[in-house]
């Protein structure tokens, strides 16, 4: 590297250099990003104005009151109502029962296909049936 290189001349780029003194004479007094601090006061300034002022979700605190919550113990499997189990055994078992059947024992008499076609059936309709006709105006729907 000669003595050139070290030391560059405003004869080799001066547009560059034109820049670089540009940068080095900037105004300190220019606008500058707020602090998280200052930021948070404007926008609280901006959205928490008048009597209507609400708290949205975020706003949340949370109480604890030191109680650990401990769930019930889940019902027995089987212990629910005996013909919605049925229901879904059908609904689940058939079209399994007949996917088996066609795959393992194809030579399986007709009835066998039927029976399971029909029981498949019986439970998707047992299924649908149950399925609730009306719908409570004041219930949103949200279950915990």
């Amino acid at each position: 590297m000669n003595q050139d290189d070290a030391h560059p001349s405003n004869q080799q780029d001066p547009q560059w250099d034109q820049l670089v003194e540009n940068f080095r004479q900037l105004d300190t007094t220019a606008p500058r990003e707020p602090s998280a601090e200052e930021r948070k006061a404007q926008l609280e300034k901006l959205f928490n104005t008048g009597p209507a002022a609400v708290r949205g979700p975020r706003d949340y605190e949370n109480d604890d009151t030191g109680e650990e919550f401990v769930p019930e113990a889940p019902a027995a499997l089987g212990s629910g109502d005996p013909m919605l189990n049925l229901a879904w055994a059908g609904a689940a078992g058939g079209p399994l029962g007949l996917l088996l059947c066609v795959l393992f024992f194809r030579s399986a008499p007709a009835f066998i296909y039927f029976g399971l076609g029909i029981i498949a059936l019986l439970g998707v309709a047992y299924l649908l049936k149950r399925l609730p006709t009306e719908r409570d105006p004041g219930d949103d729907g949200a279950q915990v």
